[in-house]
């Protein structure tokens, strides 16, 4: 299955948010370390495969998508993995005055991951010099 459409993807998005904020509300009601800590390795696990099955305008629909390729755009996977540079620091400086703990260990490193994936995205479809998206 491979979603295409905006609303597709947007109402894909929304679920997974929705699931995330339910699960992190109960776990953070519950202060369970080990629920945190899945919590963020599934975030991980959910992003990486929602890329597995996007796709943008002129990728092919078959084929499956390079591991590195995270989005179909250089912007998007840019301004995402900027994003996800800036909460990963602003998490570690949190954790280093005091609020730090085992599954914000962990959550700063999924932020990395991510960054990482999204920021090789840019560079590699920069690289690629891939046409602007036609109306």
């Amino acid at each position: 299955m491979r979603f295409t459409t905006p609303v597709q993807k947007t109402a894909v998005v929304v679920v997974l948010l929705a699931i995330n904020a339910v699960l992190a509300l109960a776990l953070n009601a519950l202060r369970w370390e080990p629920g945190s800590i899945a919590l963020s390795i599934l975030q991980l696990i959910g992003w990486y495969l929602v890329s597995r099955v996007f796709r943008g305008p002129g990728e092919p629909v078959a084929a499956a998508r390079p591991w590195w390729r995270m989005t179909a755009r250089p912007l998007l996977s840019g301004v995402l993995g900027a994003g996800y540079v800036v909460v990963a620091l602003v998490n570690l400086v949190l954790s280093v005055v005091g609020f730090g703990s085992a599954s914000g260990t962990v959550s700063v490193l999924v932020e990395l991951v991510l960054a990482t994936l999204f920021l090789t995205t840019f560079v590699r479809l920069r690289a690629l010099g891939t046409a602007p998206r036609t109306p």
